[in-house]
């Protein structure tokens, strides 16, 4: 939510990975990629980087 930059690339990667999908993928899958294929790839992202795509590690001290 902090960083503009990411927003914006993460948008422009849904949006084009999201038709890439449907073309590449949608005929050997049977179709319907646009409906979920956006949750896929944040959930992805959310599990490789929780801190987002541009985003700082915090690095906590106990």
């Amino acid at each position: 939510l902090t960083s503009i930059p990411g927003a914006i690339v993460g948008g422009l990667i849904v949006g084009a990975g999201e038709k890439l999908a449907e073309v590449y993928l949608g005929p050997s899958i049977g179709g319907g990629i646009e409906y979920w294929f956006a949750y896929v790839l944040a959930l992805a992202v959310l599990l490789l980087r929780p801190q987002g795509l541009f985003g700082e590690r915090i690095i906590e001290r106990i």
